[in-house]
């Protein structure tokens, strides 16, 4: 905590010596020039996916010359180039960014060249994540939506049936948390029932709207942490870990696992069930292949599927030499042809491996790229499985919401989940960890706002 401390406070440093740049760019000019250098910050190489559909977007452009610089986006390194007046003409960054960026007058509106016909292809919480004060600030790539997954064998060895893999009765679940869970002659956890990944990056938000809460109003201004329906879902997952053995053991013991590996909890037997990003299922599919799995909805306490969005965003900066070829890439790099072109690519590769790799899907902002996707570039894996999970996946983007964007910026999320950590270690209470959260967070809304 101390380090991230000290690094929001050189933010804010620099965000202080951004304001004669900031005032100096206000009519930063639309340049539409066809030809030149578009230099790109926060896309540098990266996996099959991220090179194909900057090959894709790269010729759309014409023969602009593309920069992409390495590595991936870093706020302080960011910050420091605007400051020095090295303006990048296009920022890939984490989509919670975009709401502070954009408070400080760093960023573009780019709704005079994203049509209201284009902007309706992409899912309507990832669209709101990149919209700050009515103005839409750039455009949603992934969505990465959260699902629950479930060892089947786990549960047959348990003599639990699949269908109590739900949320809707929360006793019920807490019982097959317990049922699951498994500790040796020593009392060590052997296998965790059910971890309800509330120390996650999204557990906190996502529990929070099992209860029907928001930890932040709409226009991202006013934290709502400390509320009836967050006291709840911190108890309640607290509870839940409680019963497997208490903190400790349980982080010490899920410290162990080997996710991206042949040896994952699943093979491991390690994990029963818990909420986790799709892009897990991918890895799952060629690892271990054979291993029981299957996928089920996160919901609310009607019983109703709910999933959170998170992933990146491209966004303008003030003071880019080249808007036109910046927005004309930004549409194209998240477009349906960039996503098609890099599905399609992944697809025959994983097909061409020998043996054949699985390929469970790419999941997008882009609603009308994750349909064609499926209709046209899926295959099923030849695992009933595997494709049984890519429903789910597939339908799950129906149901997701993301977080307002808010002036705190990523000090919010510090915020919520260092009162998780407190509650977890037995720091503090659940009211006091979250009197002190809802405190932090309004204060950072407050003070870049």
């Amino acid at each position: 905590m101390e380090g991230r401390n000290k690094r929001i406070a050189i933010l804010l440093v620099v965000f202080a010596a951004l304001t004669a740049i900031v005032a100096g760019t206000a009519s930063a000019r639309v340049d539409t020039k066809s030809a030149g250098t578009l230099d790109i910050y926060g896309y540098g190489p990266g996996d099959d996916v991220q090179e194909n559909r900057a090959t894709y977007a790269a010729q759309q452009l014409n023969g602009v010359t593309i920069k992409r610089e390495a590595p991936g986006f870093d706020d302080q390194a960011f910050l420091t180039r605007l400051a020095s007046g090295q303006v990048p003409d296009l920022v890939r960054m984490g989509r919670p960014s975009v709401g502070l960026y954009a408070a400080k007058g760093v960023l573009q509106p780019v709704n005079s060249c994203v049509s209201k016909a284009l902007i309706k292809q992409y899912r309507a919480g990832a669209i709101r994540a990149m919209t700050w004060k009515g103005k839409l600030y750039g455009l949603p790539e992934f969505t990465n939506q959260v699902t629950m997954i479930v060892n089947t064998q786990a549960f047959q060895e348990a003599g639990v049936p699949v269908s109590q893999a739900q949320m809707k009765n929360l006793p019920a679940l807490l019982k097959t948390a317990k049922k699951l869970t498994k500790f040796d002659s020593s009392g060590n956890l052997t296998r965790i029932g059910f971890d309800p990944k509330i120390d996650s990056g999204f557990g906190f938000p996502l529990w929070v709207k099992y209860f029907g809460g928001n930890i932040i109003s709409a226009d991202g201004l006013h934290a709502q942490i400390n509320t009836a329906a967050a006291r709840k879902a911190l108890a309640f997952t607290t509870a839940v870990i409680n019963a497997e053995g208490g903190w400790n053991k349980f982080v010490a013991y899920r410290n162990t696992f080997d996710f991206f590996g042949s040896g994952n909890p699943l093979v491991k037997d390690q994990l029963g069930m818990w909420p986790m990003e799709s892009f897990i299922y991918n890895v799952f599919a060629n690892n271990s292949p054979k291993q029981s799995i299957a996928a089920r909805y996160f919901t609310n306490r009607k019983g109703g599927p709910i999933t959170f969005f998170s992933g990146n965003g491209w966004v303008i900066p003030k003071g880019s030499s080249d808007f036109a070829d910046a927005c004309a890439y930004m549409k194209a790099v998240t477009s349906v042809g960039a996503w098609e072109f890099a599905g399609a690519k992944r697809m025959a590769v994983r097909r061409a491996a020998n043996p054949p790799q699985a390929f469970t899907g790419l999941y997008t902002a882009n609603a009308v790229a994750d349909k064609k996707l499926y209709e046209d570039v899926y295959h099923e894996t030849g695992n009933p499985a595997y494709d049984d999970v890519v429903k789910y996946l597939v339908n799950a983007s129906k149901y997701g919401f993301e977080l307002p964007p808010t002036p705190a910026g990523s000090q919010f999320p510090t915020a919520y989940n260092s009162a998780v950590q407190r509650v977890l270690t037995g720091q503090q209470s659940i009211a006091a960890a979250l009197k002190q959260a809802q405190s932090e967070a309004q204060a950072a809304i407050n003070a870049n706002k």
